[in-house]
């Protein structure tokens, strides 16, 4: 692992502003605890949801009298049960997730830990993934606003990773993360086989986020001429001449792969956002985070 406290991750400044907002998951979840997310079962919290007729035992506190004077039956009135959520933070530590300044790994790991924050805020059960050569390193799902440290100290001590393999790293996640909720994939999407890795997250109904995390010269090259590139996962080089028209077909293959994972998390709920790394952390989070409907 590779340290990085000379980088914190969240400023004690913005920890304030995170506690006033809270994730916006579009369908209902499953939970173990109360907590602050609409749950699919039926309780007693505050906001109404059915009727039901009386059975013996019920709680007495919950009949609806003005019905029964009515009707002269016992019904119950239902409301919406609050429970916890599980979400699930992963982060692409690959070596491409390297590039630029600040990086683009650093930027995705600084926006992680504020929306664990954020959840945590709101008692929900937070677990985070490190995706590095195919592997998952976990931490396990904790809840609390004392889990913070934990998750810091975690998010702040990424693998030295050379490739992704986002697909392998998926099937590890559906295999190893049980329980359905919201998940939020943090990558630049450089692996060939990155459609196959978000239709399997997508297949088990969890809510994904998918936080596509590109620097200023990724989005804009600017460069021109005669060039070696090197790629910075596998080591290869490639000669390479570049002119308008060939920045031009990068552009379009950029845009098609920004719609082609906007459109394969539509179709199945989820949830698409592009990070320029020029941005700060703040804006991204409270101005683009806000706009897009992952948070309120």
């Amino acid at each position: 692992m590779t340290p990085m406290s000379e980088n914190p991750l969240l400023k004690a400044s913005f920890l304030q502003r995170l506690q006033r907002l809270q994730l916006l998951v579009r369908r209902p979840l499953p939970g173990q605890w109360k907590g602050e997310h609409r749950s699919p079962k039926r309780g007693y919290s505050v906001e109404f949801a059915d009727f039901r007729e009386y059975s013996p035992g019920d709680d007495l506190r919950y009949v609806d009298w003005k019905a029964y004077g009515r009707l002269d039956r016992l019904y119950l009135k239902q409301y919406v049960e609050e429970e916890d959520i599980y979400v699930l933070l992963l982060v692409d530590c690959s070596r491409s997730m390297q590039f630029g300044e600040p990086t683009k790994l650093l930027f995705a790991l600084q926006a992680a830990a504020a929306l664990g924050y954020i959840a945590l805020c709101r008692f929900h059960r937070v677990g985070a993934g490190l995706i590095a050569d195919g592997n998952v390193f976990w931490m396990r799902p904790a809840r609390g606003r004392q889990s913070l440290i934990p998750l810091l100290r975690f998010l702040g001590n990424p693998p030295d990773a050379r490739s992704t393999a986002l697909a392998e790293a998926a099937r590890q996640v559906v295999n190893g993360w049980k329980h359905r909720g919201a998940v939020y994939l943090l990558t630049d999407l450089m692996d060939e086989h990155w459609q196959d890795a978000l239709r399997q997250l997508l297949s088990r109904r969890h809510e994904l986020t998918l936080i596509h995390t590109l620097t200023p010269q990724e989005l804009h090259p600017d460069l021109m001429g005669d060039l070696l590139l090197v790629d910075s996962e596998t080591g290869e080089t490639r000669e390479v001449s570049l002119s308008a028209h060939a920045l031009n077909l990068y552009q379009r293959a950029l845009h098609q792969l920004c719609n082609d994972a906007s459109a394969l998390c539509g179709h199945f709920g989820g949830n698409y956002l592009l990070a320029d790394t020029s941005q700060s952390l703040e804006q991204f989070v409270l101005r683009e985070m806000r706009s897009r409907g992952v948070l309120a």
